[in-house]
């Protein structure tokens, strides 16, 4: 899995994580830290976008309720955005899409939440 963390131009407090590969069993232990980093190194809140994340397995999943529990007991939102569709789907079979906002991309997920 490789993370990409950025800033939005517009946003200076946000962060936003762009994620590839495989959340899972193998990729949780490196993804984590540099989600968590990357929350702590925001003010307002992250955006996870995870547009070319491919399969994400129940490690996965554990990694980002982690990472979303922080998140909530610091008051910041986080964004799920360009969820493939097979990915939401595992979302909602885990009944994690009443916990996750989920928006079709960063400008989206920025209007709503942080504007």
């Amino acid at each position: 899995m490789d993370i990409e963390v950025t800033v939005p131009e517009h946003n200076p407090a946000v962060r936003v994580a762009r994620m590839s590969g495989r959340l899972d069993a193998t990729t949780y232990g490196t993804a984590q830290p540099i989600l968590v980093q990357a929350l702590e190194s925001a003010t307002a809140g992250i955006i996870l976008d995870m547009n070319s994340v491919d399969f994400v397995s129940s490690a996965g999943l554990r990694t980002l309720l982690i990472v979303w529990k922080q998140a909530s007991a610091e008051g910041k939102p986080i964004a799920m955005v360009a969820v493939q569709p097979s990915i939401y789907k595992i979302f909602k079979i885990a009944a994690l899409d009443k916990i996750f906002r989920f928006f079709d991309g960063e400008d989206e997920a920025l209007r709503e939440l942080w504007s």
